[in-house]
């Protein structure tokens, strides 16, 4: 079983001394070192770290925000762990989830992460409801303008149906599905070429 350490640096400019001693001490096997923020979740050092490790191995960092910057962040990292059988150890926070305060330590961060999704959910649906009481209209605003600015094109201009589309910004669906509800159909009249070739062109006619 392998102990793998990971340490990072947010810049070329900060050193590694002190993650690096501390996990030696640790006794740890391999060491992945990254120049990185932990605002990003997708880093290449820590996914190779995670991918080299195997049920049973340990997991090591010098602190917390080493791995991780929100408790989202971390407990993704931490459920990973806990599915995969694999043992995280963070130094200077005195957490092992090899023993039970470590696994307390990752019960109370579930809660705690729990409990905070939770809170966002009460706050928007709050929020919502207050919005209605007020008479705010929710969802996806009605194209009354550009379905008006449309009809108007349509009657009093030469313009094609698929301009009038790309100019209004909605679709020659909704544009006929508007023409029809004031009784206007789409119909083929014949017109003729300058040779006399018969040509179908399509036109709206009031029924």
């Amino acid at each position: 079983m392998a102990v793998i350490g990971y340490m990072r640096v947010s810049t070329h400019y900060q050193k590694f001394d002190s993650q690096q001693q501390a996990l030696k001490d640790y006794g740890v096997d391999k060491i992945f070192k990254e120049y990185e923020s932990g605002r990003k979740s997708f880093r290449n050092e820590l996914n190779k770290a995670l991918n080299s490790l195997k049920p049973g191995d340990t997991f090591v960092i010098f602190k917390l925000d080493r791995l991780a910057r929100g408790t989202k962040q971390l407990l993704v990292l931490l459920e990973r762990f806990n599915e995969q059988n694999i043992n995280f150890v963070s130094i200077e926070n005195n957490i092992d989830t090899s023993t039970p305060m470590g696994r307390f330590f990752f019960t109370i961060m579930g809660a705690f992460a729990e409990m905070e999704a939770e809170l966002i959910r009460e706050r928007v649906l709050a929020g919502l409801s207050a919005a209605k009481k007020k008479g705010v209209i929710l969802g996806r605003p009605p194209l009354v303008n550009q379905v008006n600015e449309a009809l108007e094109l349509y009657h009093n201009t030469k313009m094609s149906t698929e301009a009038i589309s790309k100019r209004c910004g909605i679709s020659t669906s909704t544009i006929y599905h508007h023409l029809r509800k004031d009784g206007i159909y789409r119909t083929k009249k014949v017109t003729y070429s300058e040779k006399g070739d018969k040509m179908l062109v399509s036109s709206g006619e009031k029924k």
